[in-house]
């Protein structure tokens, strides 16, 4: 925070009101009045919200969106991918019990794991659990949201025009056919994909 604080003074960003900290509690009642923003940025955070507080902190992220306004949430590891690539990297460890998922992690990163406590792998913020596309949502679901993911170049879109690795690249046309699958459903093409880069505009009164 006071880096960013530093980095608004030096690059002269005068329309910057504030740059505010807030505890993990108090994200859970936002000291603004609904609809105070006509936009909202959540990146790389709601995989570290605590499961606990989740529901609550993200319902803020919609109360004090304004109507017409949008919501972005990006670089969001997606729980139901199954290679888990955001902090332990390795398949499928955000399914399994917190202990089977922690020997798992010992044994098989032990450079990085062997000397974590469980306690410190199973804290709230490390993330490896990551986060479904319902964490993303509020309370009341996609009532009242326009998925504008792909129409603002996120999503599928993005995932296929950032393909740099040979790895990725191969797999394109699997991953088309699960996008395709999807759409056809209904379901938003995120859902396939290894991070959520989601965007929705809130409906006007």
């Amino acid at each position: 925070v006071a880096l960013t604080r530093a980095k608004v003074e030096e690059l002269g960003f005068a329309r910057v009101r504030e740059v505010a900290h807030f505890s993990n509690d108090a994200t859970r009642r936002l000291p603004w009045p609904d609809g105070a923003f006509d936009v909202v940025l959540a990146i790389g955070v709601v995989e570290h919200l605590p499961l606990r507080t989740r529901r609550a902190q993200v319902d803020e992220y919609y109360r004090v969106l304004a109507p017409g306004g949008h919501i972005a949430i990006f670089d969001t590891p997606n729980r139901w991918f199954p290679l888990e690539t955001h902090s332990v990297g390795l398949p499928l460890i955000q399914w399994l019990p917190a202990p089977i998922a922690y020997r798992y992690a010992r044994a098989l990163r032990p450079r990085a794991f062997r000397d974590v406590p469980y306690a410190e792998f199973t804290a709230d913020g490390t993330g490896w659990r990551n986060a479904t596309f319902a964490d993303c949502l509020p309370s009341s679901g996609r009532a009242g949201l326009e998925d504008v993911t792909e129409e603002a170049g996120y999503g599928w879109r993005f995932f296929r025009d950032s393909a740099r690795s040979r790895t990725r690249r191969a797999l394109l046309p699997l991953f088309a056919a699960g996008v395709l699958l999807l759409r056809a459903t209904g379901l938003p093409p995120s859902l396939c994909l290894p991070y959520l880069n989601l965007v929705f505009r809130k409906a006007a009164h």
